[in-house]
């Protein structure tokens, strides 16, 4: 009977910001289709239409920080009256929607084209 090794000691180790960028950030998951002859880009455009599919994930990730930041902005400032510290948060909010709005119009962009 063969038993099932589940170890984690034969697969690389990944350092630990590039997984918190890989959670973050998604332009890894898409290849260049403006470099190299017709076929390569046709064919980064085909495996960029095939991961546009985990756009909204990354999305709703950055929807979701979008609100904790604005929460705790609104928090801060209704609470503590602290007005100048609660603009960093609202500056973290603004940036995270500055992030959803590139996501959004990449996702819209990346659908195929009809024939």
């Amino acid at each position: 009977m063969r038993v099932l090794d589940l170890s984690l000691a034969g697969t690389p180790a990944e350092p630990l910001w590039q997984l918190c960028y890989r959670y973050w950030f998604w332009d890894w998951l898409f290849k260049d289709a403006n470099q190299g002859d017709l076929l390569r880009r046709a064919a980064a455009w085909r495996h960029n239409l095939a991961q546009r599919i985990h756009l909204p994930v990354y999305m709703r990730r950055w929807l979701a920080m979008l609100a904790a930041t604005f929460a705790v902005a609104l928090a801060i400032e209704l609470a503590l009256d602290a007005r100048t510290f609660a603009a960093v948060f609202y500056v973290g909010s603004v940036l995270c929607a500055a992030v959803e709005v590139v996501a959004s119009v990449a996702w819209l962009f990346l659908r195929p084209r009809p024939a």
